[in-house]
């Protein structure tokens, strides 16, 4: 079996090291990798009549598995509306254009249940083969020592990274602007998820290997011995790498991540306490003191800092999970009991939404929560059932077990799955690839070392073979069925995966091509092509069928081109555009339910509001479109003059605009040097003129919205009011030397140098460095002493 366990070991040092794994081609290979080596097991095992082992556990897991599948089903929509009234009403709108077709799933996104789907069987199969062949003692300590010595070094990066390069992975990738990275991770929670499952282990191991150094001796030939016995070097690498791995968390910052390694230690030491009371009394010190001094040299400060941004001065918590949280719960009522389907998260919740902003939100932040929304109460009792399987197996067997390397790497892997299921309360640990693999690791990690049993004391099986686990052995039906549940996920992934690749490169072919009246048919047809193939290939993406029906539109086959709406539309019913298309191409009545659904369903807002506006005024609804801009704009006014393009084609006066505009100096700055490109000066005045007296009473004023009001002004020859924004400027931005420079002009233009002198003079006290300032001075007759 060295195939299979050199795949096995493959995919631990591959899965944290390909950036946490949480891009489609890491996951493809990660999944076909943990697949190959799960087959190659039970293919092996079957040829060498080797026996495969019951796992605690896998009755909850494979349930979970079939509920994801279900989750996938096409259902009549009458028992859809039954068992899960959520999913049916959002299925609802397009029942009406779909000709009768009245079958949906209970996934709202079948398309991202099926990748979670993939995903958790791969996890699946990782822990029953961590099981089966981590049952073999020489396995279990290599693998042990391998992911030990892996995330120590992963640690040792970080440290270096997060001093070194704090805005690039490995010194050389990029991340996006709103990230964090630490180590292999854009986020340093999920690094913190992988070494709080890791460090357990680690001081499990370091407790293990600790010198023997007899009590009756004195205190120098103890510290001889210790220091001179066989395998100290190793002993001490592993309280090393403890300490490391530990540090390493409380640099990352991660509030979560340092409650639950604390937590890990804490329960470390319990457990230990109960299973061997007595022992241990200097060594839980001495590694206290050891991280105290450590993390004491980089500083608490930070630390502490960290922890105080979650409450305001008064006490009260003010973390942003918080009405995150509370959105959930109408989306948990809605869903109760098979959940919108798994990885529907970023689909379902803009729905639920209340939270200000356009910052996307993928996860809940809270991996229970998610469960529940995800796979309702049925699903979270599956996945509860089964991590109170494993965690009360290896209880019973720390119990009764007296072997020391078994009994502290069950600790070490029982505290390391709490210290998970502790940070999995404030973050998403467990949908980021390379954690949730390495829990599921570590769960065939904490049942695989507490029934392993050692050639020194093996009893025999029937064939005279050594025993190697206190595990019972699988049915051949049982067997049967897990190689057949592997061959299945493995097909599977390699139709999806590599499906999901060839769409992506006929996508990727005419990607770029903007879709239009304009276009030549010859190109039109290639695109029809090009999507064509993409949906051959990816059936669940609904952008392909979209586009494919947007090339049909302008190819005159309207017909065709409203179907490949609807599929788009069924594949994504959450997809506010692909909802706002149809409504454009439907009837009046069910074209305005399906463009406000659109609306209301979609992530980027703004340009779903602008389609929804444009209907309703195309309809004469100017009022409600009206209502509806007030209400967009006083969140962000970012896309502000996309909005006003509009407003203009349809005449709106210039009060209905300032009625429409938010009560905030940008956005009235912002429709002034619009009017003013278009040559519309007395708007531009009016709008300017407004900006300016709401500028009077802004609380915290920036420079450039005076710097605006100024020049247009003076553009305008309107020197009085320029100069009253400008003393306005020199008095709410005392620390901007431009303004001052500004004003030493207008003294010098009327006459007045010594005037002029000390405000240039202002300029340098606030930029030495300010060239300008200082030219202006020496051509005032100052040269001598600037």
């Amino acid at each position: 079996m060295i195939a299979p366990f050199i795949l096995f070991t493959f995919g631990l040092v591959f899965a944290p090291l390909a950036f946490g794994t949480v891009e489609q081609w890491s996951l493809a290979v990660l999944e076909l990798t943990v697949g190959a080596a799960y087959i190659g097991f039970f293919l092996a095992a079957r040829f060498s009549k080797e026996s495969v082992l019951k796992v605690p556990g896998l009755l909850p897991l494979l349930l979970l598995l079939g509920l994801m599948a279900f989750q996938l089903v096409p259902l009549p929509g009458s028992l859809v509306k039954i068992i899960s009234p959520g999913s049916y009403d959002i299925y609802s709108p397009l029942q009406s254009l779909s000709g009768g077709n009245d079958w949906m799933s209970l996934s709202v996104n079948r398309r991202a249940t099926l990748y979670e789907l993939l995903r958790i069987g791969c996890c699946c199969l990782m822990y029953i083969v961590t099981v089966q062949l981590l049952s073999q003692p020489e396995k279990l300590k290599k693998t042990v020592s391998i992911v030990v010595f892996l995330a120590a070094g992963v640690a040792f990066l970080a440290i270096v990274q997060a001093v070194g390069s704090p805005d690039k992975i490995y010194w050389i990738r990029q991340v996006p602007h709103n990230a964090h990275p630490f180590g292999p991770w854009i986020n340093p929670n999920q690094f913190a998820g992988y070494i709080e499952l890791i460090c357990p282990l680690a001081f499990g191991l370091f407790l293990f290997y600790k010198p023997r150094v007899r009590g009756d001796e004195s205190f120098r030939k103890k510290f001889v011995s210790f220091f001179t016995v066989p395998g100290i070097h190793f002993h001490l690498f592993l309280g090393f790498g403890t300490v490391l791995m530990v540090l390493a968390v409380f640099v990352s910052l991660c509030r979560g991540g340092i409650l639950s390694i604390v937590a890990a230690g804490a329960v470390f030491l319990l457990l230990a306490k109960w299973k061997f009371p007595g022992r241990g009394r200097i060594i839980f010190p001495v590694i206290v003191a050891s991280l105290f001094l450590a993390i004491s040299w980089f500083g608490w400060d930070l630390i502490m800092t960290e922890f105080d941004h979650g409450f305001d001065r008064a006490g009260n918590v003010t973390d942003a999970r918080l009405p995150l949280w509370s959105d959930l719960v109408g989306i948990i009522m809605d869903f109760p009991v098979f959940g919108a389907g798994f990885g529907t998260f970023l689909s379902i919740y803009p729905l639920y939404r209340t939270i200000g902003g356009n910052a996307i939100l993928d996860h809940a932040h809270n991996d229970y929560l998610e469960l529940l929304t995800d796979g309702g109460v049925v699903g979270f009792i599956l996945a509860a059932w089964f991590v109170l399987s494993v965690l009360l197996h290896g209880l019973k067997m720390i119990r009764v077990r007296r072997d020391r390397y078994a009994v502290l790497l069950g600790i070490g892997g029982i505290s390391g799955i709490t210290a998970l299921l502790f940070h999995s309360i404030t973050d998403f640990n467990m949908h980021n690839g390379a954690v949730a693999y390495y829990f599921f690791f570590i769960c065939g990690v904490a049942v695989a070392s507490v029934n392993i049993r050692f050639s020194h004391y093996a009893g025999a099986s029937s064939a005279g073979s050594p025993v190697r686990s206190l595990l019972k052995a699988q049915s051949n039906i049982g067997v049967v069925l897990l190689t057949f549940l592997g061959l299945f996920l493995v097909s599977a992934t390699l139709l999806v995966q590599g499906g999901t690749f060839l769409a992506w490169r006929n996508y990727a072919a005419v990607s770029d091509t903007y879709v239009n009246k304009q276009l030549s048919g010859e190109n039109l047809q290639k695109v029809v092509d090009n999507m064509q193939r993409a949906v051959f290939w990816d059936p669940f993406e609904g952008l392909y069928s979209y586009k494919l029906g947007t090339a049909k539109y302008y190819l005159d086959d309207r017909e065709k081109a409203f179907k490949q709406y609807i599929l788009a539309a069924r594949k994504n019913p959450l997809e506010g555009i692909f909802l706002q298309q149809l409504g454009l191409l439907a009837e009046v009545e069910s074209g305005k339910k399906l463009i406000e659904e659109g609306y209301k369903r979609g992530l980027d807002k703004d340009s779903l509001a602008l389609t929804y506006a444009e209907w309703l005024l195309w309809n004469g609804r100017r009022g409600e479109a009206k209502d509806m801009l007030m209400d967009r704009l006083l969140g962000d006014h970012g896309e502000i003059i996309d909005w006003m393009v509009l407003l203009n084609s349809y005449s709106f006066s210039r009060q209905d605009i300032a009625e429409i505009l938010p009560a905030t100096v940008d956005a009235w700055i912002q429709y002034g040097r619009y009017c003013e490109k278009k040559e519309n000066y007395s708007d531009a005045l009016f709008f300017f003129d407004t900006a300016a007296e709401l500028l009077t009473d802004a609380l915290d004023p920036a420079p450039s919205w005076f710097r605006e009001i100024i020049h247009f002004y003076r553009r305008q020859g309107l020197e009085a009011k320029s100069l009253v924004v400008l003393r306005q400027a020199v008095e709410k931005v005392p620390d901007s030397a431009y303004f001052h420079i500004l004003l030493g002009d207008y003294y010098r233009d009327q006459g007045l140098s010594y005037r002029a002198k000390e405000e240039f003079e202002r300029a340098l006290i606030l930029d030495p460095a300010n060239k300008q300032a200082r030219s202006k001075l020496r051509r005032l007759g100052y040269g001598d002493s600037y």
